[in-house]
C-alpha cells in the first residue's frame, strides 16, 4: 500500500513537472507577438535552455541521490522548478525567460533519477513494468494537461488580453498561464516531507554507501552496447516525440485553422489518450512476457517500428480528426519505451549506482530529444518551409527519421541482452534479480 501511495505521489509530481515544462508549447503565438521572436528562438526555450542544464545538473544530483534521502531531494526539486515556472510568468524580455527556463530544468533534474530508484526498490521485477508505467504516464498526462489548462486560461481571458493577478497586478495571458500552473507545485513539494524513504534492496537499509565513480564507469563500459543502444535509441524516440509535441498546437493552428484554445483542447486530449495506451499497455505486455530486460527492450523496438508511418503522416493529412487519431497511434508507440526501456535499465544496473546511470540515461534522452527535437524542427521549418503551414513538413521529417533509426538501435540493444549482464564487481548480486 505504501509502495503504490509513493508511486501515486511521484506520478502527481511528474504530471506537474511536465505541465511546467510543456506549457510553453501552447503559448508560442502570443509570446512571439509580445516578445517579437522567431520559431527558432522559441525552440531554444523549449529545448536548449531547459535540457542542457537539466542534464548537466542531473549527474551530480544523481550522485547525491545514490547517497542521501531521496524523498527529501524530490521535495526540494519540486519547490525549485515550481518557483522558476512562476518566474517565467514575470518575465518581460526573452533573456529573462531563457534564464528562468534554466532554473526549471535544474529543479526537474531531481525527480526522475530519484523516482526510478525509489520505484525499483518498492516493487519486484515482475511488477516493475506497470509501476514504472504509472509513474512515466505522468509525462503524457502532464503534457496534455499543460495544453488543456493553458487553453482554459487563454479562453477565459482572451477577450481582455490580460488578467489581474493578486499582488502583481495586470499581466498578459501567457504570463498568467505560467503563474497559475507553477503555483500548485509548492504545495505538492510538501507532500514528500511525509513520505517514508524506502529501504534500498541491495543493503536492506535506507542509507548505504554508493558505488564509486570508477565502479560506475567500469560497469557502464562493460555493458556499453546494451546501455548505449537503449540510451541513444530512446533519445531518438524522444526527439521524434518532442518534435511533434512542441509544435502540435501550432500545427493545428497553422495547418487546420484552429483557434489557440481549440488547438490546446485537441492536442491535450490526444497526448493523454496516447500516453495511457502506450505506457500502461506497454508495461503490462512486458510484465506478461516475463519482465526481463530483453523483453522490455524488444517490445519497445517493435512498438516504435509500428509508429513510424503514423509519425510521418499525421502532420500531413488534411483532416484534423484523422491527424489527431494518427497522432494518438504515433504517441502511443513513442510512449512504450519511455516506461519499458527505462525499466530494463533499472533491472540491468546494480542498486548502488542506479540513480547515477539513470541520470546518464536522462542526459542522452534529454540532449537528443528535448534539444534536437524542437530546434531541428523549427530550423527545418524556418529554412526550407518558411511561412504558412510549413511546420507540418518539418515535424513529419524529424518524427519519421527519429523513429526509424531508433528502431534499429533498440533491436540491436535487445539482441545484446541475450547474454547475461557483465558486472565487473564481486560479490554483488546479479543485476535485475530480486533481493
Amino acid at each position: 500500500m505504501v509502495a503504490w501511495f509513493t508511486v501515486a505521489s511521484l506520478f502527481i509530481a511528474y504530471i506537474f513537472s511536465f505541465i511546467d515544462r510543456m506549457i510553453i508549447g501552447l503559448l508560442v503565438e502570443p509570446m512571439k507577438a509580445d516578445l517579437e521572436i522567431s520559431d527558432t528562438q522559441i525552440s531554444l526555450l523549449q529545448g536548449l535552455a531547459f535540457a542542457v542544464f537539466y542534464t548537466i545538473a542531473g549527474i551530480p544530483i544523481a550522485r547525491l541521490i545514490d547517497r542521501a534521502t531521496r524523498v527529501r531531494i524530490v521535495s526540494t526539486g519540486i519547490a525549485v522548478w515550481s518557483l522558476m515556472t512562476m518566474v517565467c510568468g514575470l518575465s518581460q524580455q526573452y533573456w529573462h525567460l531563457f534564464l528562468a527556463r534554466i532554473g526549471v530544468g535544474i529543479g526537474e533534474a531531481t525527480l526522475s533519477p530519484a523516482a526510478y530508484s525509489i520505484i525499483s526498490d518498492s516493487f519486484s521485477p515482475r511488477r516493475l513494468g506497470v509501476a514504472m508505467g504509472v509513474y512515466v504516464l505522468g509525462s503524457s498526462v502532464g503534457a496534455g494537461l499543460a495544453f488543456l489548462i493553458g487553453a482554459v486560461v487563454i479562453a477565459l481571458i482572451s477577450s481582455t488580453g490580460e488578467v489581474v493577478v493578486p499582488f502583481l497586478g495586470p499581466v498578459r495571458a501567457w504570463q498568467a498561464a505560467f503563474l497559475y500552473v507553477g503555483a500548485p507545485g509548492l504545495l505538492i513539494s510538501l507532500l514528500f516531507v511525509f513520505i517514508p524513504e524506502p529501504a534500498r534492496r541491495l543493503t536492506g537499509k535506507s542509507a548505504h554507501v554508493a558505488a564509486t565513480t570508477l565502479e560506475v564507469w567500469r560497469f557502464s563500459r562493460a555493458n556499453a552496447r546494451s546501455l548505449l543502444g537503449i540510451c541513444i535509441g530512446v533519445g531518438l524516440v524522444n526527439m521524434a516525440a518532442f518534435a511533434a509535441i512542441s509544435w502540435l498546437p501550432v500545427l493545428y493552428m497553422r495547418a487546420h485553422g484552429f483557434e489557440l484554445a481549440e488547438a490546446g483542447y485537441m492536442a491535450g486530449a490526444a497526448l493523454i489518450v496516447g500516453g495511457m495506451i502506450g505506457l500502461l499497455g506497454g508495461g503490462w505486455i512486458c510484465d506478461r512476457l516475463g519482465g526481463t530486460p530483453r523483453d522490455r527492450v524488444r517490445v519497445s523496438a517493435w512498438a516504435v517500428a509500428i509508429g513510424i508511418a503514423a509519425g510521418v503522416t499525421f502532420p500531413l493529412v488534411s483532416s484534423a480528426t484523422l491527424s489527431a487519431a494518427l497522432f494518438v497511434l504515433f504517441f502511443s508507440a513513442c510512449s512504450v519505451p519511455a516506461g519499458s526501456a527505462v525499466s530494463a535499465i533499472q533491472q540491468i544496473v546494480p542498486n548502488d549506482m542506479r540513480a547515477t546511470v539513470s541520470a546518464v540515461y536522462l542526459f542522452f534522452v534529454s540532449i537528443i530529444g528535448m534539444t534536437l527535437g524542437p530546434t531541428a524542427t523549427a530550423m527545418i521549418g524556418d529554412i526550407y518551409f518558411p511561412g504558412g503551414d510549413g511546420i507540418r513538413y518539418a515535424v513529419s521529417i524529424v518524427a519519421g527519421l527519429g523513429m526509424a533509426v531508433a528502431t534499429g538501435l533498440l533491436l540491436l540493444a535487445g539482441s545484446v541482452l541475450k547474454r547475461p549482464v557483465n558486472d565487473p564487481r564481486s560479490p554483488l548480486p546479479e543485476a535485475g534479480s530480486p533481493s
